[in-house]
């Protein structure tokens, strides 16, 4: 098969090269796409655990806070904090 492209005429085995550097082009940038893809989600993914990581450090600190100054019963937040440590457990895979 013949293409004419630019005045010249293509032989078969060139149009056959160009359709697979153009194909094998389009593969390796569907894997960086793919590569990318997994990077963002794996960053997501760190976010959003330190983000719940920071969350349950501030609830902590809320929680000792509010029984040094006897605002809550030392049951009540010893419950509390366990609850807290549960979910935190829970949340690291442990």
């Amino acid at each position: 098969m013949r293409r004419k492209q630019g005045g010249k005429m293509w032989s078969g085995r060139q149009a056959d090269y160009f359709e697979q550097t153009g194909q094998a082009i389009a593969e390796e940038i569907q894997r960086n796409r793919s590569r990318q893809r997994a990077k963002a989600v794996k960053y997501s993914r760190e976010q959003a655990e330190q983000s719940r990581k920071i969350a349950h450090e501030t609830e902590a600190v809320e929680l000792e806070r509010l029984a040094v100054l006897g605002q809550i019963p030392q049951a009540e937040y010893k419950a509390r904090m366990a609850s807290l440590a549960e979910i935190t457990d829970a949340g690291s895979g442990r």
